[in-house]
């Protein structure tokens, strides 16, 4: 293979690759339950704001597998350490 066609596969392959990750990072988003079970408001956050607030607690998984929230208003704050 020549020196430039390599140059422009790997380029696409970059292209792809960059194409991908906004894709997961902007468009891929779930459901979150409220906390309390008579609210039928249902959010929908993307992944990133999802593992912020999974990595400070505020959400989990109830009993049947659906993430729900763990508090009502703001949501808790980043651990200062």
């Amino acid at each position: 293979m020549a020196k430039q066609t390599k140059i422009i596969i790997l380029g696409v392959l970059i292209l792809l690759a960059a194409a991908l990750i906004a894709y997961g990072a902007i468009f891929h988003s779930t459901n979150v339950l409220p906390q309390q079970d008579g609210d039928p408001a249902i959010i929908v956050k993307s992944e990133p704001a999802l593992i912020k607030e999974a990595s400070v607690g505020g959400v989990t998984r109830d009993a049947s597998g659906k993430i729900k929230q763990t508090y009502t208003g703001q949501p808790p704050e980043e651990c200062p350490t």
